[in-house]
């Protein structure tokens, strides 16, 4: 059996003795291409990428994707959603440092601290009092989108005292079984939301929110979710971050409700088209923290999902359920 590594990352010798445990005879080979296109994949049993090959007639062995993404967007109106050939995420191995991220920047926002870091640029004393910090505790945040990051997100802001109200799929579902490489962290219980609500109450739940955190994925059915209209219910004060994909807010309407006021500030870390170069309205929109697509970055990163690999290898060798399926209906 064959595993091709499509990735910048390598395979160290301690990670190739633990995946070849997991499937003994195993042969491992990596060949990072320009674009997955260009990949010889004939012999190829399995495949661990970001991108996915859309020429599957030249994949004839392939029997398992096991992408390096949490999300699955990128096989949109891909051919392989109309196989029955498993494809797998690495979801459950970006929820700290995701919502560390997140927690940084609803503590940023809270301290104005893009308007306060421009005294050491301007090198004049500000107006103390119109840079206040706000207080989160017994504020409340709306987090849309409850599997793993967003579960995470919930159990550190909670820690900051933030009362927590969660939007998602199905609401009735509060328990998540799914991987976490993080024993303790998240909420798999469902303990956390003081609220859940569906997708049909987002006109009920967005005025209720001081911050919202997006971490939905993005689907036919998420795409522009957040648009004018519902960034004109939320409060004036209220802060939007943004981590899972671009697009589910749509771009010029965000750029639009922070010009206006319609909204106080956002943190914006995903982007429609990446990489983002400018020239881009986001670059000259005000109250608006810009980051380059890094919230899941993280040292350790590799060592984790080579972890999940070995794991989900054991269970593909052993004819048993694979972790993190991509369920094609819903998109994720």
């Amino acid at each position: 059996m064959k595993l091709l590594l499509n990735t910048v990352f390598k395979f160290s010798e301690a990670h190739r003795a633990l995946l070849q445990a997991a499937c003994p005879g195993l042969e491992l080979v990596e060949q990072n291409a320009g674009t997955v296109e260009q990949l010889d994949g004939s012999d190829v049993d399995i495949l661990v990428t970001e991108p996915v090959p859309r020429n599957l007639e030249a994949w004839g062995r392939l029997r398992w994707v096991q992408l390096l993404s949490a999300g699955s967007n990128q096989l949109a109106g891909h051919p392989i959603r109309a196989t029955a050939l498993p494809v797998t995420t690495a979801s459950g191995t970006h929820g700290v440092p995701i919502a560390q991220y997140v927690t940084c920047a609803v503590l940023m926002l809270a301290h104005s601290m893009p308007q306060v870091l421009q005294y050491k640029e301007t090198q004049k004393w500000p107006n103390r009092l119109a840079l206040a910090g706000r207080l989160l505790r017994g504020q409340k945040v709306g987090i849309i989108g409850y599997g793993s990051i967003g579960r995470e997100c919930a159990r550190q802001l909670s820690a900051l005292g933030m009362n927590v109200l969660c939007l998602k799929r199905d609401p009735k579902a509060h328990r998540d079984d799914g991987y976490n490489v993080w024993p303790g962290t998240g909420d798999p219980e469902g303990q956390i939301p003081a609220g859940w609500f569906g997708p049909a109450q987002l006109a009920e739940f967005l005025p209720q929110c001081d911050f919202v955190v997006v971490t939905v994925p993005s689907t036919l059915q998420t795409e522009g979710m957040l648009g004018r209209a519902q960034l004109a219910l939320l409060k004036r004060s209220a802060h939007l971050i943004i981590i899972s994909r671009g697009g589910i807010v749509p771009e010029p309407v965000l750029a639009e409700a922070l010009r206006s006021g319609v909204l106080a500030g956002a943190a914006v870390d995903c982007y429609v088209k990446e990489p983002l170069n400018g020239p881009h309205e986001f670059f000259s929109t005000p109250n608006l923290i810009m980051t380059p697509h890094m919230s899941g970055v993280y040292d350790g990163f590799w060592d984790l999902m080579v972890g999940l690999i070995a794991e989900n290898l054991r269970r593909f060798c052993a004819g048993a359920p694979l972790l993190n399926p991509v369920n094609h209906r819903y998109g994720y």
